[in-house]
């Protein structure tokens, strides 16, 4: 008995809330981010041709967001995402995030990135890329510091997020037309012996 927890008033309140919306909260968040991933999905199809001609199928993509045990999970920052594996190191991806604790312009934003097995590989696709993103685009293009694959993001109004769809098409749009720029991923996929089609199995 000596080694029982003691609950704070606030703590017992928030553990009898949580009893009673636990299950409609799970259910409200499961419907929130499969609409999100619906409404990036219908606009990836959109341009599932181009993707395909630059080596980046969009069948088979997966959801990727965080789990709701992740001890690191903040309360003004999530994102959703959809991503695939073709296999031989070449990953690509596609996101909507967000952080409340931004300033407003910078609350949300989506965005778009590849990932090939080679940092030299992914160093020759950022800098082919960089050459070809305008500079009066409403999008950012940036190297991830970490891994470095390229990436491309837009920022949408917080205001009227039930709207990103739009941002996110026209980020798309200018995605796929920078890749076909610069050839596709074929070029910059140095000593891949497995197809860039191959479907996602994990």
């Amino acid at each position: 008995m000596r080694n029982r927890p003691v609950a704070s008033e606030e703590m017992k309140s928030f553990l009898q809330e949580g009893l009673r919306m636990y299950a409609p909260a799970l259910v409200a968040l499961s419907e929130f981010r499969r609409q999100i991933q619906s409404r990036m999905q219908v606009v990836l199809d959109e341009f599932s041709i181009q993707f395909s001609e630059i080596g980046l199928s969009i069948a088979d993509l997966k959801p990727a967001s965080e789990k709701l045990d992740d001890p690191t999970l903040g309360a003004n920052s999530a994102s959703i995402r959809l991503r695939k594996t073709y296999g031989a190191a070449l990953y690509a991806g596609y996101y909507v995030a967000w952080d409340l604790g931004e300033a407003k312009g910078k609350q949300v934003w989506v965005g778009a990135w590849v990932y090939v097995g080679k940092r030299a590989d992914r160093d020759r696709l950022f800098g082919a890329l960089q050459k070809q993103h305008a500079a009066l685009s409403k999008t950012d293009l940036e190297q991830d510091p970490d891994d470095g694959s390229p990436v491309l993001y837009s920022y949408c109004d917080p205001e009227f997020f039930y709207s990103f769809n739009e941002t996110f098409r026209a980020l798309v749009e200018e995605w796929v037309g920078l890749l076909s720029s610069v050839g596709g991923i074929q070029p910059f996929l140095s000593g891949v012996s497995a197809p860039v089609t191959q479907a996602d199995n994990d």
